[in-house]
C-alpha cells in the first residue's frame, strides 16, 4: 500500500515523487522509458545543447555527438538521484488503471491512496498524404538521427522549429519552414515577429506561410512536398505541428476519468474527476513547458499534504523563452491583448540604445513592460541575450503583486539591465503621481 503512485517520471512526476518522499510519504514511481521525460531526452535539454554545440561544431554529426553527451550527463543522473530517497520505489514499465486506487504495471497490481498521472505528450503528426511512406523526424528522434543530409524542411513555425532552424543553418544545412497559418508567432508582440522575420531572412532561412494543403512524394532518394504555395524538394522532414497527450494506454474510461483531445480534465487544484487522482504536466496543461509541469507538481504535493487549505493553479502569468538565434522571452499579455482587457494601460520600453547593450556590443535588445491602470505588470516581452533572466525578474514582481514603480525602492548595480528597468520604474512613478491629478 503506497501513499501515492506516480505514473510518469518527467518534470511533474519527479517533482511530486521527491516532494512527497521528502515529507516522509511512501511513493511508487512508474516510468516506461527514461526518467527525466521529454524535456530531458527530446526537448528543452537537447535543443538548448544543440544550439550551443552548433557554435563550435563543424558538422551536424559532431554537434549531435556533443548534444547527446550533455543529455546523458543530465538524464543519467536522475535514477541515482531518486534512489537516495529510501521511500521511493521505482518500476520501469507502463502503468494502467484497474480501479481508482489500483495500478497494473508489468503484470503486478499496486495500490495507492493517491495517484498522480504525469505521462506527458508526444509530437502531433498531421494527416499529410504520403507522410506514412517516409522516415520523418520529430523532437523525439531528431537528436539521435546520424546522417549527412544537407537539406531539411521543418513543418510548423512554432518554438521548436525556430530553435532548431538557426543552428542547422550554422551547420551549412539548407532550411525551409512551412507553416499552415498566415500568422507568424501570433502570441508575440509585433516587434518580436518583425525581429524574427528579419533574422530568418538575414540567415537565409526560407519561411513560407499559408501552406494550407500538403502532399508528399518520394523522388530519387529525395522528398517532394507539394503545397498550395509551391513545391519543395528536401532530404529530411521535421514535424513540429503541436503535441498530443499520452493517454492511450492508461485505461481512463474504466475509472471514469474524463478527458478530451487536449488531455485529462482537471479542476483548479489539479484534481481529475476522481478526487484522489491528480494530473500534471503535458497530459493536462495548456502550457507544455517543464517549468509549468514542475510548478503543477509542487501545487499537487501541497494539496495532497494539506487538503483543507488547497492551492489553485494560476496560468495568468506563465513565463516562457524561445532560445533562437537570440533569446526572446515573454510573460503575461501582449500589448494588443492588454488594450482589449483594460481601459487604460501604461507601456514602458527599452531599446538597444541603452548603455548596457552599447557597451556589451549586443546584437539586439528590446524590452516592453505593460502595466494596467494601477501599475500592476500585466505583460512583458524581451529580446536579448539574457531575455529569460530579465523576464524572470519581472515575473517575480508579478507573482508577489509588486507594482512596477516600486522597483524605485530598490538599489540595482550599474550597469545591469535591472538598473535600466529601475529607470523605467521612475517614469512609471511619475505617471502614478499624475494619475491623482484632476
Amino acid at each position: 500500500m503506497y501513499h501515492t503512485i506516480v505514473i510518469g517520471g518527467g518534470a511533474g512526476g519527479l517533482t511530486t515523487s521527491i516532494g512527497l518522499a521528502s515529507a516522509g510519504k511512501k511513493v511508487l514511481l512508474i516510468e516506461k522509458d527514461h526518467l527525466g521525460g521529454e524535456c530531458t531526452w527530446g526537448g528543452c535539454i537537447p535543443s538548448k545543447s544543440f544550439i550551443s554545440a552548433s557554435k563550435s561544431a563543424s558538422t551536424l554529426n559532431e554537434a549531435l555527438d556533443m548534444t547527446l553527451k550533455s543529455v546523458h550527463a543530465i538524464g543519467d543522473s536522475e535514477l541515482p538521484h531518486i534512489s537516495k530517497f529510501k521511500n521511493i520505489d521505482f518500476i520501469k514499465g507502463e502503468g494502467s488503471f484497474i480501479d481508482k486506487n489500483t495500478i497494473l504495471v508489468n503484470g503486478e497490481k499496486h495500490v495507492g491512496k493517491h495517484i498522480i498521472i504525469s505521462t506527458g505528450s508526444s509530437p502531433f503528426i498531421p494527416n499529410i498524404k504520403g507522410l506514412e511512406n517516409i522516415n520523418y523526424l520529430a523532437n523525439h528522434n531528431f537528436f539521435y538521427e546520424k546522417s549527412n543530409y544537407k537539406k531539411i524542411i521543418l513543418i510548423g513555425a512554432g518554438v521548436i522549429s525556430l530553435e532548431l532552424a538557426f543552428p542547422l543553418k550554422k551547420l551549412n544545412i539548407d532550411v525551409t519552414i512551412l507553416e499552415k497559418s498566415n500568422v507568424f508567432l501570433p502570441m508575440m508582440e509585433k516587434e518580436v515577429r518583425d525581429f524574427y522575420l528579419d533574422k530568418l531572412k538575414d540567415s537565409g532561412i526560407n519561411l513560407v506561410l499559408n501552406c494550407i494543403s500538403m502532399e508528399i512524394e518520394n523522388i530519387d532518394n529525395h522528398i517532394l512536398i507539394k503545397t498550395n504555395n509551391g513545391e519543395f524538394l528536401t532530404e529530411k522532414i521535421f514535424i513540429s505541428a503541436g503535441r498530443t497527450p499520452n493517454i492511450q494506454n492508461l485505461n481512463l474510461d474504466k475509472v471514469g476519468i474524463k478527458y478530451d483531445t487536449k488531455g485529462i480534465l482537471v479542476d483548479s487544484f489539479m484534481r481529475t474527476t476522481i478526487k484522489n487522482i491528480f494530473a500534471v504536466g503535458d497530459i493536462t496543461s495548456p502550457f507544455k513547458f517543464s517549468h509549468v509541469a514542475g510548478h503543477q507538481g509542487e501545487i499537487v504535493v501541497r494539496n495532497i499534504l494539506f487538503p483543507y487549505i488547497m492551492k489553485k493553479m494560476d496560468y495568468s502569468f506563465i513565463p516562457w523563452t524561445l532560445f533562437g538565434e537570440i533569446e526572446v522571452s515573454k510573460v503575461g499579455l501582449n500589448e494588443e491583448e492588454a488594450n482589449k482587457k483594460y481601459k487604460k494601460t501604461y507601456v514602458y520600453t527599452l531599446d538597444i540604445t541603452n548603455e548596457r547593450s552599447l557597451i556589451t556590443f549586443e546584437k539586439a535588445f528590446f524590452l516592453k513592460i505593460i502595466c494596467d491602470n494601477k501599475f500592476n505588470i500585466v505583460g512583458a516581452t524581451c529580446i536579448g541575450e539574457r531575455a529569460g533572466e530579465i523576464i524572470g525578474f519581472l515575473q517575480l514582481m508579478i507573482g508577489n503583486k509588486i507594482k512596477f514603480y516600486k522597483i524605485m525602492n530598490s538599489m540595482q548595480a550599474y550597469p545591469t539591465y535591472i538598473y535600466y528597468i529601475r529607470n523605467l520604474a521612475k517614469v512609471a512613478y511619475i505617471d502614478h503621481l499624475k494619475s491623482f491629478l484632476p
